[in-house]
């Protein structure tokens, strides 16, 4: 009887760890394409192309005081007229989830009664994918949209501890004025 319960023991053990090893890891959740457009113009333009979803989304997503303060939701209309008018122009059906992909460089002719060869402009160039910093790093990132306005939370801190300090002043005064004698 001694060699059953041991066996069964091993076994519940062995079990136990198979479950712990083969239990699947969840997958990282990639940031949705509307967030990486709003990071994309917080420095004031719109560098990426993205589907024609994702603009839609940015504009049911953006916030109140941005809407409000800033130029995003103008912005992000523009570019999602460009894109449109991009699609259409490649004479390619739009649709919701279409990837718009303009041209990186146009060639130019040089103007007239200039020798010289055709020179190429370059539209807006892309900027570095963002590594990220995690957790409350990346919360107090200035780089992105959704970061914690450090400046405001700091002046807001010393206005507290003004008024904090000036309630301090008022009652020592009235203190003070109670003692006899002075």
């Amino acid at each position: 009887m001694l060699p059953l319960k041991l066996l069964v023991r091993v076994t519940i053990v062995a079990a136990a760890l198979f479950a712990a090893v083969a239990h699947a890891s969840p997958a990282a959740a990639a940031t949705p394409c509307w967030k990486a457009l709003l990071n994309d113009w917080y420095d004031g333009r719109i560098d990426h192309t993205y589907a024609v979803h994702c603009y839609q989304d940015a504009l049911n997503h953006l916030p109140a005081d941005v809407q409000t303060y800033s130029s995003a939701h103008d912005d992000i209309l523009r570019a999602l007229q460009s894109a449109i008018a991009q699609k259409k122009k490649a004479d390619k059906p739009v649709g919701p989830n279409s990837l718009v992909t303009p041209p990186t460089t146009t060639p130019r002719k040089p103007p007239k009664g200039t020798k010289g060869t055709t020179t190429t402009t370059t539209t807006a160039p892309g900027r570095k994918p963002d590594k990220g910093l995690g957790g409350v790093a990346e919360q107090l990132n200035p780089s992105s949209a959704s970061s914690l306005p450090l400046p405001l939370l700091v002046l807001g801190g010393l206005a507290i501890l003004l008024v904090a300090a000036g309630g301090a002043g008022l009652v020592a005064k009235r203190m003070q004025a109670r003692k006899p004698g002075t």
